[in-house]
């Protein structure tokens, strides 16, 4: 099983910007994480081509399953 982060920011262009980290850490907080996000924001850190992130929006923990299917046998 895969785990990410996804962290989800407002632009000034009325637009959304992702950042995905991956293998965040097993005990990370929600406040761990808006920290971070605030400072991406304050910092000016991230630029994107939808614009200047200027708010947080959200994050996410997603874990994602991959089950490979062996279609070189299959008739």
């Amino acid at each position: 099983m895969d785990k990410y982060l996804r962290m989800i920011f407002k632009t000034d262009q009325d637009r959304t910007v992702s950042i995905r980290v991956g293998v965040p850490r097993e005990d990370l907080t929600a406040e761990e994480v808006k920290t971070v996000m605030d400072l991406i924001v304050t910092k000016n850190i991230v630029h994107s081509n939808s614009g200047n992130l200027v708010e947080v929006d959200s994050a996410l923990l997603i874990e994602t399953a991959t089950t490979e299917l062996d279609v070189t046998t299959a008739v």
